[in-house]
C-alpha cells in the first residue's frame, strides 16, 4: 500500500505541473540506464538515448543527459506549427501537432531527422505507438479546432509514409496508453474507454469506466495512473478488464 501512495504522490505532482488542456505529463522514456518506461501521452518532453526532447509550439529541442546535473543543449529545429506532444518508441519520436503526427528518427540521437508525418484534421493530438502503429486521438472544440472527435490509428510499418488505417469516433478523447493487446483511451467527462487491440487497426471497444472526467494515463504493470477532474487516481487492472480503485490524491 505504500508503493501505491508514493506513486501517487510522484504522479500527482507530475500531472499537477502541467496545463492539462493545453500541454500534459510524461511520455514513454527510455532512460540513460537503457529502461524503458511508460508514460502518458499528452507529453512535452520525453528521455531517449541518453538525451532530453521538448517540444514548444514550433520546435524541437534536444539536450544531451550524459552529464544529467547539467544538461547540454545541442540544437533545435522547426517541427511545424501547434506542436502539441511527443512520445518516444525505441529509436523514434512521434510528435503531435494540430494537423498532423510527424515521425522523427534517432539514429542519431542529438540530431533527430524526420522520416515522414501524416496530416489530418486539426484537433489536439495525443500519440503512442509500437513497432508498425500509431495511435492518435484528435478532440474538436475550444482551441483545437476541427469538428471530428476520433481515435484515429495509423500504419507507421514504413515510417516515412504513415497510412491512417482506421478511425473510430468518440466523443471527447484526451490521452490514451497501451497495455499488450489493450488500449486506454481518456475520454473526458465521458470516462474511460478500453479497447481490445488484438487486431490493431481495428479496436473493439470492451468497457467503460465511468465516474471520472479522464484526461490521461500511465500504464504500469497491473496499474493505471489517471489524471481526473480534481487530481490523480491510481487504478488495479484485474483479469477479465475489471479495473477497481486502489488511491486517490486530490489537487
Amino acid at each position: 500500500m505504500k508503493k501505491i501512495v508514493y506513486l501517487l504522490i510522484f504522479f500527482s505532482t507530475v500531472f499537477t505541473a502541467c496545463d492539462k488542456a493545453d500541454s500534459g505529463t510524461t511520455s514513454k522514456t527510455t532512460g540513460t540506464d537503457g529502461n524503458t518506461g511508460q508514460g502518458g501521452s499528452l507529453a512535452r518532453f520525453t528521455t531517449a538515448m541518453d538525451h532530453l526532447y521538448v517540444v514548444d509550439d514550433r520546435k524541437l529541442y534536444t539536450y544531451s543527459l550524459a552529464n544529467s546535473a547539467n544538461p547540454q543543449l545541442k540544437g533545435n529545429i522547426d517541427v511545424g506549427f501547434s506542436i502539441e506532444t511527443i512520445f518516444s518508441y525505441k529509436d523514434k519520436l512521434f510528435i503531435g501537432s494540430g494537423t498532423a503526427m510527424y515521425v522523427y528518427s534517432l539514429a542519431n540521437p542529438a540530431q533527430p531527422t524526420k522520416l515522414g508525418q501524416a496530416t489530418h484534421v486539426r484537433a489536439c493530438d495525443p500519440v503512442v505507438a509500437n513497432d508498425s502503429l500509431a495511435y492518435v486521438t484528435v478532440r474538436s472544440g475550444s482551441r483545437c479546432g476541427g469538428n471530428v472527435s476520433a481515435l484515429i490509428v495509423y500504419d507507421v510499418k514504413y515510417v516515412t509514409q504513415p497510412i491512417e488505417r482506421n478511425r473510430v469516433i468518440m466523443e471527447s478523447p484526451w490521452g490514451l496508453g497501451l497495455n499488450g493487446n489493450r488500449l486506454y483511451v481518456c475520454n473526458g467527462n465521458n470516462g474511460l474507454n478500453v479497447y481490445d487491440i488484438t487486431d490493431p487497426i481495428r479496436p473493439v471497444l470492451k468497457k467503460q469506466l465511468s465516474g471520472n472526467t479522464f484526461y490521461d494515463v500511465i500504464i504500469l504493470d497491473n496499474m493505471m495512473i489517471a489524471m481526473i477532474e480534481g487530481g490523480t487516481a491510481i487504478f488495479e487492472l484485474k483479469a477479465d478488464d475489471e479495473i477497481t480503485l486502489a488511491a486517490r490524491i486530490t489537487n
